[in-house]
């Protein structure tokens, strides 16, 4: 088990190597190391707000002056200032401003919006060169931060470390294209893609470490979405916390909600997730066929009571609620922009069959569970042929204490959408 488990890891990782340099080839041509250093401080500068700037991107920026950094900075929150200006006002010698060289791994934007446009701040303080890891894909912006600052006679070059940058705002690029939230679906399974044993015990085929990056990946996402066969199963709370203290990760300065399907609301008024509705925003999607039904509307006003959102979502095949229908209405009403799938089976499998997910997260587990538990990652795809299956890109497989923590996004499209 040891040795499969090595050779398995050790050349999937040779693999993600491969590609990592062919995108740092691709990307990076035309820039100096020095240059690469700054954007990668300010790529890891923007990484520090990661699930407070929702739904804004994710944005670091570094002032270098004479080969020495003068200042840096990075959004920090939505409604707060911009990375740019943030990395303004932290330099104490304005003079120092004058003909220096901003890197910031989003284009500067040039409108008005709750804060004034970057560009203009650029062009007062004297830069001399702007270099941007990536265009902004909204519309507003996209590209036109870059003209403006080259009409007040500023060099501005965009690419820069452009993959990375691209990756690290995909939630920002899929959702500012397309309208609706990036998901991401996570499972936990033993080596042999097994979610529990054959009673249904689950507990832990993970560890403690991987768990411990759940929490983490909760709180980077504006929803945690589940459905209501794991919330019988399992009672879960779904809220990101110290798995040590048992207590919830401080949300105030965050969006954060729950939400769980839930056709013919068979939620417990007692469960977890009811009982931490007035404190964790919920909603439960349930089927609107079922509007007629008495018990049904009693129901919808006993979940209110707790504080529970109850949207009413068409259904397909009877009871299976339309889940593009869900994404865009915690987009819309909600402005959710990041989903965290964390679910059965059964809804897993519709995510794959829709095409919704766009990233995968598995924690594979050092165990061997075996046939006789019928607990699978998915349930029936219709793949009668292999080389039909459903294709996925590894973008990375690292260790997470015993276990293996894989990321990878559909294979037929671009993982980050840009």
């Amino acid at each position: 088990m040891d040795f499969l488990h090595g050779f398995f890891y050790l050349n999937l990782c040779s693999v993600v190597s491969i590609f990592t340099f062919m995108d740092m080839q691709k990307n990076n041509s035309g820039f100096t190391q020095q240059d690469r250093k700054y954007m990668k401080l300010a790529l890891k500068l923007a990484a520090k707000a990661k699930g407070r700037t929702s739904p804004n991107p994710l944005v670091g920026a570094v002032i270098v002056n004479n080969g020495s950094i003068v200042a840096s900075g990075y959004h920090k929150k939505a409604g707060l200032a911009h990375a740019e200006i943030e990395a303004i006002n932290s330099c104490s010698d304005k003079r120092l401003l004058k003909d220096a060289v901003m890197y910031v791994t989003l284009e500067p934007c040039s409108f008005y919006g709750k804060t004034p446009p970057c560009t203009e701040a650029i062009i007062k303080n004297g830069f001399s060169k702007v270099i941007a890891a990536v265009i902004d894909p909204n519309p507003r912006v996209s590209g036109k931060g870059i003209e403006r600052l080259r009409q007040a006679g500023i060099e501005a070059r965009t690419g820069l470390l452009e993959s990375e940058a691209g990756r690290l705002n995909e939630v920002f690029f899929k959702h500012i294209k397309t309208g609706m939230p990036f998901v991401i679906l996570k499972t936990a399974a033993s080596i042999d893609g097994k979610t529990a044993a054959a009673g249904g015990h689950s507990k832990w085929i993970t560890g403690g470490m991987s768990r411990a990056i759940v929490q983490k990946l909760r709180y980077e996402s504006d929803c945690v979405l589940t459905g209501i066969n794991t919330v019988i199963a399992d009672d879960p709370l779904l809220y990101p916390r110290n798995l040590s203290s048992g207590r919830s990760f401080a949300l105030k300065n965050k969006k954060f909600f729950r939400a769980v399907l839930d056709s013919s609301l068979k939620i417990a008024i007692g469960s977890k997730i009811a009982g931490t509705a007035g404190e964790i925003k919920t909603v439960v999607f349930a089927s609107m066929e079922n509007i007629n039904d008495g018990t049904f509307n009693k129901r919808i006003d006993l979940l209110k009571e707790k504080g529970i959102d109850v949207v009413l979502a068409p259904a397909e095949h009877g009871q299976r609620l339309d889940l593009e229908f869900i994404l865009k209405t915690l987009y819309r009403n909600y402005g959710i922009t990041s989903v965290l799938v964390e679910c059965g089976p059964t809804l897993a499998t519709d995510f794959v069959k829709k095409k919704l997910a766009d990233k995968f997260i598995f924690f594979i587990g050092p165990k061997i569970i075996g046939g006789d538990s019928s607990y699978s990652m998915f349930l029936t795809l219709g793949t009668k042929d292999v080389n039909n299956a459903t294709g996925l890109r590894f973008v990375s497989v690292k260790r997470t204490g015993q276990d293996l923590m894989i990321t990878a996004y559909p294979s037929d499209v671009d993982g980050a959408g840009f």
